[in-house]
């Protein structure tokens, strides 16, 4: 009888060593899943990515040399108004699927918020953000697949199945999410470029002495001039900024994606110390990012 007592106490023991080291495995899993949705979810960027035309055009003069920059900024705006839809979708399809990861990885605090975990629709391609035919199928493939990812995460049996699904669809997504931010810096420069070029021409129409200019003392010309001087870099820095912050973006992006191509190839091996190893630096590495853009 002592024998038995003592082998049922072995076998709890060992059950719960055992369920203590799912727990375990699946926490490098959970680590990674729940900074990548947090890294996806950042829409800062793409918002001021969008509103960039807008934003130049207010500030344009109505000079005719600048007739050309208008044109091409109305054009840039027609194109950001298009992408808008897609680009919010790209941002809700992938922080829905990591968020679902992280769910059936035991992270019961992780709620799935209203605004990301339903998937309907579709994406469009463009042509400005390189976003193409195959990238718009994987959305379709998962559309056809995941209604609402909270549901989608009771369904799947395991985490396993849910990257088996899913996986190679949403690389193809983060991929997209990862050209479209690309996109966006270029955009940024060409504004930082175009606001220098309009702080000049402002400069130089206040520096300019001009007929019936008697009341416009020295003076009073150095204090307007001194006002746009600290105008210009105060916009300016806040330009850079926005610069650094898709730059950061861009990085945490390509981390994702690199992390989660290693859970896609290791799908049966999630466990293993090599596997999890990638998955907690890739962690660290994205909690760095995202307080390197909250620190802007």
């Amino acid at each position: 009888m002592q024998v038995g007592r003592r082998n049922r106490t072995i076998l709890a023991l060992l059950i719960c060593a055992g369920l203590a080291s799912g727990c375990a495995n699946l926490g490098a899993v959970r680590e990674f899943a729940a900074s990548s949705a947090n890294m996806t979810g950042y829409k800062t960027v793409t918002e001021h990515y969008v509103s960039s035309a807008d934003r130049q055009l207010a500030d344009l003069p109505p000079d005719k040399r600048f007739d050309s920059t208008r044109k091409n900024l109305r054009t840039l705006k027609a194109v950001t108004g298009q992408d808008k839809e897609t680009l919010l979708k790209l941002h809700a399809i992938t922080t829905g699927y990591m968020s679902a990861l992280a769910q059936l990885a035991g992270e019961d605090a992780y709620s799935i918020s209203p605004e990301i975990k339903q998937v309907s629709g579709a994406i469009q391609a463009s042509d400005s953000l390189k976003i193409n035919a195959d990238h718009v199928s994987a959305y379709s493939n998962i559309a056809q697949r995941v209604a609402d990812w909270a549901l989608a995460a009771k369904q799947a049996k395991d985490i396993k199945q849910m990257v088996r699904q899913n996986g190679a669809d949403m690389d193809k997504l983060l991929e997209a999410m990862q050209l479209a931010t690309q996109a966006y810096g270029i955009v940024l420069e060409q504004e930082i470029q175009s606001y220098e070029l309009v702080a000049d021409y402002r400069q130089a129409q206040w520096s300019a002495k001009l007929p019936g200019d008697v009341g416009l003392t020295p003076e009073r010309r150095e204090v307007i001039a001194t006002v746009l001087r600290r105008s210009t870099q105060a916009d300016l820095a806040a330009q850079q900024q926005a610069l650094k912050a898709q730059q950061a973006a861009a990085a945490g992006l390509d981390r994702v994606r690199q992390a989660h191509e290693v859970m896609l190839k290791n799908v049966d091996r999630l466990s293993a110390k090599d596997v999890q190893a990638i998955l907690r630096q890739a962690s660290s590495d994205l909690k760095s990012i995202r307080q390197s853009i909250s620190d802007l």
